[in-house]
């Protein structure tokens, strides 16, 4: 059976700002686990964006909130016969954990890197246009010379202080994909809306299609209703057009 290729589109800000951080939490494993100067600076780069978007927002506020709201949600849950319990327990449990362990964070979540010095000379550096070169930061190229081992160490210790955060981030997210109802649908002329019912709390709308498919969907999503318009582009230096084409998809709603 050929995989589908998902589509996402949140449809709050606080599931936008996870995914975010999702992205930047997976880019961050992804150049540390290849090892090279290169993927080092991805790597770094990683980790001054969470600092940002930290600094930006409270959230491990937010990841509280929604992992006590999901955890209240599930418990409801343990009165079904029909629900695995001793999965559900498990699934309980880690999320009291992580509640309990974002709960003993002091201040802001990564506020010990904020101090690291090399990291702090490299975002100042960041705001020039253009990349950083050698001649820019002897530190950070001093740094890179370092045996792969120690780079490797001194940047998994920088990223510490996020990885609470990290397996927040990520447990929320998987119960909220798997809370989903599925729907197999067809949009006329490339063309696709839906109204949402006020007793449906819909936070992430996924939309599968065939990974072959010339077509993509563009998700508009709003209090009352969704969209979705599939577009086709199969030149990106001219604009893309809607496809004329009934497009059948896969409609997934995530709703805990």
């Amino acid at each position: 059976m050929t995989e589908l290729y998902t589509y996402e589109q949140p449809t709050n800000e606080r599931i936008r700002a996870f995914l975010r951080l999702e992205k930047l939490f997976r880019q961050y494993d992804f150049h540390l686990r290849q090892g090279s100067t290169w993927n080092n600076a991805i790597a770094i780069d990683s980790i001054n964006e969470l600092l940002g978007l930290t600094n930006r927002s409270d959230v491990k506020l937010e990841a509280l909130k929604e992992l006590e709201r999901q955890n209240a949600r599930l418990q409801r849950l343990s009165k079904r016969s029909q629900i695995d319990q001793n999965q559900l327990e498990s699934l309980l449990t880690k999320q009291k954990n992580l509640i309990t362990q974002l709960h003993s964070i002091q201040g802001q979540v990564g506020k010990s890197a904020q101090s690291v010095e090399l990291l702090s000379a490299i975002r100042q550096k960041n705001s020039l246009p253009g990349c950083i070169c050698d001649f820019d930061l002897a530190a950070y190229q001093f740094w890179q010379s370092l045996p792969d081992q120690v780079r490797r160490s001194h940047i998994q210790k920088w990223f510490e202080p996020f990885s609470i955060l990290d397996q927040s981030i990520h447990l929320i997210l998987d119960i909220l994909r798997h809370s989903v109802e599925t729907s197999d649908e067809v949009a006329a002329n490339g063309f696709f809306q839906k109204t949402i019912d006020n007793n449906q709390a819909i936070q992430l709308i996924r939309i599968s299609i065939e990974p072959d498919s010339d077509c993509y969907p563009e998700i508009s999503a709003g209090k009352h209703r969704f969209s979705v318009r599939f577009m086709s582009n199969k030149d990106p230096e001219k604009r893309p057009e809607q496809c004329n084409d009934n497009i059948n998809f896969k409609l997934s709603l995530c709703t805990i």
